[in-house]
């Protein structure tokens, strides 16, 4: 399996989060002030890509020889630039997006777009500290340990025929909707826990600590 990661310029994740999302990828980008932290920590990505108003002149001095790619297009945000360089440089499995659940709740709620964007490009996942959130689609696993908080939301159209495994709370043909119905803090029982959709997206979140 293929992973990236990018590192977006929102709150930013603790070492240990970011060095583990480093450790099954073999492509890690920031996007613009995300340069600032990976200095800070001691780590060198393979690109630094965005309009650049938010990386420091020191830190763009210290990653003088990497490739710095100033993109100043405002329609779209620094981390959906990295998003799609990344695409850009073959085909990935999986992109995490660090940095990017915290922070300006414009920005936050674009970072959800993008899950639901590139879906049939990639699983793209928000991942912090307490967890991460993905979208759903047809069945999906979900793959905290037992005692794992989850929620779902229903993104865009509703999602009908909702069932869940090994969750406290079953959820049997269910409908959820935005703004009508959703599934908040259920908790995994046993492993494997699983979700099947059988029309429509859900929005994952999972959470590690709560």
């Amino acid at each position: 399996m293929s992973n990236a990661v990018i590192l977006a310029n929102g709150f930013p994740p603790s070492r240990e989060t970011l060095t583990r999302a480093l450790a099954r990828s073999s492509l890690f980008v920031c996007a613009d002030g995300g340069a600032n932290v990976a200095r800070d920590f001691g780590l060198t990505p393979h690109a630094i890509i965005g309009d650049l108003d938010s990386a420091t002149t020191e830190t763009l001095a210290h990653f003088i020889d990497l490739p710095i790619i100033r993109d100043a297009d405002t329609e779209r945000t620094d981390t959906e630039k990295a998003v799609e360089w990344v695409f850009k440089q073959g085909t990935f499995d999986v992109v995490t997006l660090l940095g990017a659940s915290a922070g300006r709740l414009d920005h936050v709620l674009g970072h959800v777009s993008l899950l639901r964007r590139h879906h049939d490009r990639a699983r793209l996942i928000l991942e912090d500290d307490s967890g991460r959130a993905w979208l759903a689609r047809g069945t999906a696993a979900i793959e905290g340990k037992p005692g794992a908080v989850v929620s779902f939301f229903a993104v865009g159209e509703p999602a009908e025929g909702v069932t869940t495994d090994n969750l406290r709370y079953r959820l049997r043909d269910s409908r959820l909707e935005m703004g009508i119905q959703d599934s908040i803090s259920n908790v995994v029982e046993r492993n494997p826990a699983s979700i099947r959709i059988a029309r429509g997206d859900l929005l994952v979140i999972e959470l590690t600590k709560t």
